[in-house]
């Protein structure tokens, strides 16, 4: 496989999973739930977002975590890189 074939198979899996409305489904149930208190923060603050963003993006990488050993071997090493 070539670069730009791997290049294509990543945009038509976003195509096919766009992450934007999974992030906005998420967003809203982290709301909802009524665990973090972000009524109180300063509204310049990005403390509550920067902790449900991560939350999030948590989520989401055990959704999508490998179920091949193998394939999680090589998920866990690339992520050195990144």
């Amino acid at each position: 496989m070539t670069t730009e074939q791997l290049k294509e198979q990543f945009l038509g899996l976003l195509t096919i999973n766009p992450p934007n409305s999974e992030i906005g489904l998420l967003f809203n149930r982290a709301v909802e739930s009524g665990v973090l208190d972000y009524e109180n923060e300063e509204e310049e603050s990005y403390r509550t977002a920067k902790i449900i963003y991560h939350a999030i993006l948590c989520e989401m990488a055990q959704h999508w975590k490998p179920l091949d050993p193998i394939n999680r071997s090589d998920a866990e090493k690339l992520k050195r890189y990144l």
